[in-house]
């Protein structure tokens, strides 16, 4: 086993602090990271306070984490899964809202995609092609429902 890098903040403040400056992070994720170098009480103490200077939201990380992801041309489901493995609120019922907030179209986003999949790629037949397309974002988590209804809207 590889020895744990050596950090150069003093404080689990400080090293916390250093942490968000890069990107935004749960207080789960945040709290392991704190412990694994100062210990659990450290960490405790460490989040309290972060919370009381507004350094850490969860909500907020969660709503740029799923606008961030939509923008990456993810689908629901695939941001719902992410959100779940990272233990946060895995509610999907507000993705539109958040897209709506953030100015994103996810439809329009997810027609630009498909339009860019359908001119790259190549396969025997028309059909085979669709078949591919919609494998491919459905993997990225899109329902067959979405893709099937911007696949027809392409072909008229």
């Amino acid at each position: 086993m590889f020895p744990k890098r050596r950090i150069r903040s003093k404080t689990p403040f400080e090293y916390a602090v250093r942490v968000l400056s890069r990107r935004d992070f749960f207080e789960s994720e945040m709290r392991s990271k704190i412990a694994e170098h100062f210990g659990e009480d450290a960490a405790d103490e460490t989040i309290a306070k972060l919370k009381d200077y507004g350094y850490i939201n969860d909500e907020n990380a969660r709503k740029n984490l799923i606008a961030s992801r939509m923008r990456s041309g993810y689908g629901s489901f695939r941001i719902k899964e992410e959100l779940r493995e990272k233990g946060v609120d895995d509610n999907v019922t507000d993705f539109d809202d958040i897209a709506d907030e953030r100015y994103i179209d996810r439809k329009e986003l997810l027609r630009s995609m498909v339009a860019k999949y359908m001119e790259t790629k190549r396969a025997k037949s028309p059909y085979e092609l669709k078949q591919k397309c919609i494998a491919h974002f459905y993997r990225k988590g899109y329902s067959c429902n979405e893709i099937v209804a911007v696949l027809n809207t392409e072909e008229e």
